[in-house]
């Protein structure tokens, strides 16, 4: 008689299965193997229950690193609200965990802000950083939402960008834009763990002076999203754009409903220029809270005001007056921040416009991928 064949190690298995196969067989493993001790502890914590077995097994999973995103509120943002996620779970972790090693989180943190608790102050440290600060385009204002999560109030449309490509600014400007989001998120989960509830920002994007000349600087844009894409998962309640043509928001009525899922669609909004209504019923803030840039009802010589001042612009030569300091980290060659030089950045954003039609361009670069933050928050990892 024929013996049996062996049967394949587990992960020979796993290996062999199809994505939706892998993630039930590691559904199968974790769910149910919650002691009645973790999981009190997990439902205290502020979990529903449909997430209580994916995060504990997220915790095995993180258990022998160092890794500072460990709590269970935040381990379940990588679930991207649904439990069955596990197995993208896991990588995402694991993304989350090498790039934050990679970009030198600390020195950019320490070199940018000051750090109470968990929250972070913008208050920038070194000469570099100082004098890159007025031409940033972000910030992490104290206006809070109905919730209680963070406002983060981006002014594009006055930001140069031509100036900042045709200095070569643009990898500089990366790790203000980094701890601006690493101040939001770590502000987003000092709030949750204190209300044991998933809290998530506001985002408001003042985009008035924003053109269709920013197409030949997409790649530069390309980067700021790039960078922290699948980094930050389950972080945006709303995303707000204020001042925007007629034609962007025309265009998003028709495009959204074939581009993305409805649970997304709610998150946006796109506004002209008397937003105020808008802007408070969207992204569940008070008006008297925001600065003048955004009509907030504060007197105009009140500190507030100039919580998102408008960027200056790039002077000639700005780069050889800029003072030293450490580069930003390149990524691996592996990694898909991988940077490129600039003329082969600019080389492939010209194929890509040579190929896509005007309106798609407008919506899909200007909307959809960046600038910047709208390419973040509207990737299905960091919605």
């Amino acid at each position: 008689m024929r013996s049996a064949p062996p049967r394949a190690p587990h992960s020979a298995l796993a290996g062999a299965l199809r994505p939706i196969e892998k993630e039930s067989l590691w559904h199968e493993r974790t769910h149910g193997e919650v002691s009645a001790a973790d999981r009190a502890r997990l439902l205290a914590a502020g979990l529903a229950e449909d997430f209580v077995a994916p995060v504990a097994a997220l915790e095995r999973f993180v258990e022998d690193w160092s890794f500072d995103l460990d709590d269970p509120l935040t381990l379940s943002r990588f679930l991207l609200g649904k439990p069955e996620n596990l197995m993208e779970a896991k990588d995402r972790v694991t993304q989350a965990r090498d790039w934050r090693a990679k970009t030198d989180l600390q020195r950019i943190m320490h070199e940018w802000g000051v750090q109470k608790d968990m929250v972070w102050d913008w208050e920038p440290q070194t000469d570099r950083a100082k004098a890159l600060a007025p031409h940033f385009f972000g910030r992490c204002i104290a206006a809070r939402t109905a919730s209680g999560g963070p406002v983060i109030v981006l002014r594009l449309g006055e930001f140069d960008l031509a100036g900042a490509v045709r200095e070569d600014m643009v990898d500089d400007l990366m790790d203000p834009w980094i701890f601006l989001i690493e101040q939001a998120f770590q502000d987003c989960r000092s709030v949750s763990l204190s209300r044991r509830s998933l809290v998530k920002l506001s985002a408001i994007v003042d985009v008035d002076g924003v053109n269709l000349s920013w197409l030949q600087h997409m790649s530069a844009l390309q980067q700021f999203s790039r960078a922290i894409n699948r980094n930050y998962p389950e972080m945006a309640a709303t995303l707000t754009i204020v001042r925007a043509p007629v034609i962007f928001s025309w265009l998003w009525q028709i495009s959204a409903p074939l581009l993305l899922e409805d649970m997304t669609r709610r998150k946006f909004a796109i506004l002209g220029h008397d937003f105020e209504a808008g802007l408070a019923e969207h992204a569940h803030v008070d008006l008297r809270d925001l600065p003048g840039c955004l009509r907030g009802r504060r007197c105009s010589d009140t500190a507030g005001s100039e919580e998102a001042p408008p960027p200056l612009c790039f002077c000639s030569g700005a780069r050889a007056e800029l003072p030293p300091n450490r580069p930003w980290p390149r990524q691996a060659a592996s990694d898909e921040v991988r940077e490129e030089p600039i003329a082969t950045r600019e080389a492939r954003a010209t194929a890509v416009r040579g190929a896509a039609s005007l309106w798609h361009r407008w919506l899909c670069n200007l909307c959809i991928s960046p600038p910047c933050f709208l390419g973040v928050l509207l990737s299905r990892q960091s919605l």
